[in-house]
């Protein structure tokens, strides 16, 4: 089976769905060439793939030119689908397999909002958007919460199209991965409790809320003794948000550290997970810490409650710094009961969420496309 696969945007959240994905033995079988921008995707793909599993071609530049290099690879007959990821590589995909004998699934990595359909501006693209996904063969989400949020903002796309297949994540390798002594590099003392939040620094993941929610927590003294949150990697609005954090007078309390690549270790390092995310289309990295057998807070947000529904996780409401507050010194107050909790709940959650499942179903999935059953 030969699939062409297309992205624009490969950030962390597509290469993480490629390394889990695609790093499976159900793949073996398929050869794969991926039309994208490079930035250090080969090097990614050397790192985290098998030998030969995925085949890189540097996209053409600009929309038009991606459109026709990916219109012509298509005509060349050496691909027997394709698949985009992305909603912005789904819509010029579908552009450019136009009258093609061709089927294009669709992988959708995140979410809609409202927002972004605001004014006559926001209309017309919906409008566009609508028209270019009703003619795609199929559209695999990565949660139920995440295709009810497809179809919810275009509604004309047939319901028997859209493929919900809950994401995973490799649980053994975050079960397994050894403790790191975060509080020692930190300089912390043993019995001071350490918060980490693992997100991008974009207003997406709510690092914000969490700022105003320590606030809180100092200026009430909600748990004794104070906490500190430890924050890993750059990028993003990184530099904002610290400089927020240090107006409102917490830098004593944030400890920025570079980006780790043993996350199992980081998770193991802190006492409590928070992950005030405002949406998700699929919560990996709660899925991640669940495994590890940490305990979290997080949000009933869209694509993060469908994760946390069933879980030992405290979950509040997105954006709300006051509940928010409450929940982490609540937690941290019960602290050896909810750790053992969560413990308690970390072989459920291996089994739960383990990459093999959606892995799985994702090549069944191919194998419908591959027989034009979902044309």
């Amino acid at each position: 089976m030969k699939i062409l696969m297309t992205a624009l945007q490969p950030g962390g959240g597509i290469r993480s769905f490629f390394r889990y994905i695609y790093g499976q033995p159900y793949f073996q079988d398929c050869s794969l060439t991926l039309v994208a921008p490079a930035e250090g995707l080969d090097q990614f793909i050397e790192d985290y793939l098998p030998p030969g599993r995925l085949t890189l071609i540097e996209a053409a530049s600009g929309h038009v030119g991606f459109v026709r290099q990916v219109r012509a690879l298509l005509k060349s007959g050496r691909f027997d689908f394709v698949h985009s990821h992305g909603f912005s590589a789904g819509v010029l995909t579908e552009i450019a397999r136009a009258g093609l004998p061709v089927s294009h699934l669709m992988t959708a990595h995140d979410v809609f909002l409202a927002s972004q359909f605001s004014g006559w501006k926001g209309s017309l693209k919906r409008r566009v958007m609508s028209s270019v996904f009703r003619r795609i063969s199929a559209i695999h989400t990565v949660t139920d919460d995440a295709r009810a949020n497809l179809l919810e903002f275009f509604p004309e796309i047939q319901d028997e199209r859209v493929h919900s297949i809950l994401h995973g994540v490799d649980t053994e390798y975050f079960r397994d991965g050894e403790t790191r002594n975060l509080k020692s590099e930190l300089g912390l003392q043993p019995e001071t409790p350490l918060i980490g939040f693992f997100g991008r620094f974009m207003g997406q993941k709510g690092f914000r809320t969490l700022v105003d929610a320590m606030q809180a927590i100092v200026e009430k003294r909600l748990v004794e003794p104070l906490p500190h949150v430890v924050t890993f990697g750059w990028g993003g609005f990184i530099r904002e948000d610290y400089a927020y954090l240090e107006k409102e007078g917490l830098d004593h309390y944030f400890h920025q550290l570079p980006q780790t690549h043993n996350m199992p270790a980081a998770f193991k390092g802190v006492d409590l997970v928070a992950m005030p995310s405002r949406w998700e289309a699929c919560g990996l990295l709660a899925m991640e810490a669940l495994a590890a057998g940490v305990p979290m807070v997080g949000t009933h947000c869209v694509g993060l409650r469908e994760v946390l529904e069933g879980t030992p996780a405290s979950v509040v409401a997105p954006s709300d710094s006051g509940s928010l507050a409450k929940a982490i010194a609540d937690d941290l107050k019960n602290l050896k009961t909810r750790k053992a909790e969560f413990i308690a709940f970390q072989e459920h959650a291996v089994e739960c969420f383990q990459i093999s499942r959606p892995a799985s179903e994702l090549r069944n999935l191919y194998q419908h496309v591959y027989d034009g059953k979902l044309m």
